[in-house]
């Protein structure tokens, strides 16, 4: 079970961009809460027998996923008092195809616009060693080690040749052992018109700072085999294709460089650079207050309508408490339809929710928004407690039997339970 269930995790949720209060560190008060939470749960629960099948394991997680977005979403919403609705403010390019624009502050402070020219990208360093034909037998049989100095640190790597090594498998050695390292380096195998084969070595950072001028560089170190043909020196894994760069850019006009293509300024805007654009230069400001308000209620709702279609998928009619968790959303929706309604949002009969922009947008013109953001308030809360009621506890909607109900006189924590789905719990805390 442990095995399949992480496999699906990891190939649909691992990469996933989350709410900026999620990525932000939790405290350790935040951790305490959760667990006790779950001990709590399962002090009452009776004990099960769980379903383990793949299909139940895939719902559980995206119930569990779906719900933990839904509920940072709405804490990210969320005002000081945790009932009113804010309306995040994002920002906009003029030309995001050259520079993306993220609005990162707090918005406490009223951000103003400004222009960017980008001169130059930042750009990674690339190692292609020498063109080698495929089947030749450069190296000696033995074993051999290089040092790769990269960042003030030296990493050693040591790789063996056989009687049945050529130039094409030792490159593929090289190659696995620098990918399987993780310290920001990629190589693989290019070819050129001829055939023959050499190691192309890519950093994953950009720019140079201080005076050395690489990123990375390699030297062979002493062993029996490499004395008469040294290992990095022979496949020319220290030759430079393309020297790493700063990028240059101008903000109203100053020029400055970075190191990376992404940069923030004033920690308010968080900018990307995709190519050279110096004329015309890009604007970069705040959206409108009518943009910003859609884009804040349709993020709260994409939230909703994303976990209500995992409970309303026709692959989990076979779980009981699908229809339970379907009639949750429908009570919900029908309680606030009126206040819904009202604020240009529609109600479908899948249980899903439209969003009028139209009807937002001519609120907005009519200085009706107060009663909007006080209504949705209410509803947003009501999304929170009932996101954070299933990512608790997912495996409260699969098919559980009962096998015994707990002594309500002595209750007691069952770890059995517990472990169910504790796993999928933490995830999102370290």
């Amino acid at each position: 079970m442990i095995s399949s269930a992480y496999s699906y995790y990891l190939s649909q949720y691992a990469a996933r961009e989350t709410a900026r209060t999620d990525n932000a560190a939790r405290r350790p008060s935040d951790l305490r809460r959760a667990y006790n939470k779950m001990l709590g749960i399962n002090r009452l629960a009776p004990a099960y027998k769980t379903d383990v099948s793949l299909e139940a394991q895939k719902y559980a997680i995206d119930l569990k996923e779906n719900a933990r977005e839904l509920s940072s979403i709405a804490d990210e919403l969320s005002g000081s008092d945790d009932d009113s609705l804010i309306i995040r403010q994002s920002a906009i390019s003029d030309n995001p195809e050259a520079v993306s624009a993220v609005y990162v502050g707090s918005g406490d402070s009223v951000a103003s616009s400004f222009s960017v020219s980008v001169h130059q990208l930042a750009t990674t360093q690339i190692n292609t060693g020498n063109f080698l034909p495929p089947s030749s037998k450069l190296l000696e049989p033995g074993d051999y080690s290089f040092d790769l100095n990269m960042s003030d640190i030296t990493y050693e790597f040591e790789f063996g040749v056989s009687d049945n090594d050529n130039s094409r498998s030792i490159q593929d050695k090289i190659s696995r052992l620098i990918n399987r390292s993780n310290i920001g380096l990629s190589a693989d195998i290019c070819s050129d018109d001829m055939g023959n084969t050499a190691l192309r070595i890519e950093s994953a950072d950009t720019g140079i700072s201080g005076m050395k001028p690489v990123i990375f560089d390699f030297k062979d170190n002493e062993t029996p085999a490499a004395q008469n043909t040294p290992a990095a020196a022979t496949l020319g894994l220290d030759r430079v294709t393309q020297h790493p760069s700063n990028a240059v850019y101008s903000i109203d006009g100053n020029q400055r460089t970075s190191t990376s293509n992404k940069i923030t300024i004033n920690k308010e805007f968080e900018l990307c650079f995709h190519s050279v654009q110096e004329e015309p230069p890009v604007n970069i400001a705040l959206k409108a207050d009518s943009d910003a308000i859609v884009d804040s209620i349709n993020e709260l709702i994409g939230g909703y309508n994303n976990l209500i279609s995992v409970a309303t998928g026709s692959d989990t009619d076979t779980f009981e408490g699908s229809a339970r968790l379907r009639r949750q959303f429908s009570q919900l929706s029908r309680s606030y339809s009126g206040v819904l309604s009202q604020s240009g949002l529609d109600v479908n009969d899948n249980g899903t929710i439209s969003v009028n922009k139209d009807a937002i947008l001519t609120l907005a013109d009519e200085g009706g928004l107060g009663k909007v953001y006080d209504s949705l308030g209410h509803f947003k809360d009501a999304l929170h407690d009932t996101a954070e009621r299933i990512a608790m506890n997912p495996m409260d909607y699969v098919n559980n039997k009962i096998i015994a109900y707990k002594n309500p006189r002595r209750v007691m924590t069952d770890p059995y339970n517990l472990s169910a789905y504790s796993g999928m719990m933490f995830n999102g805390y370290i």
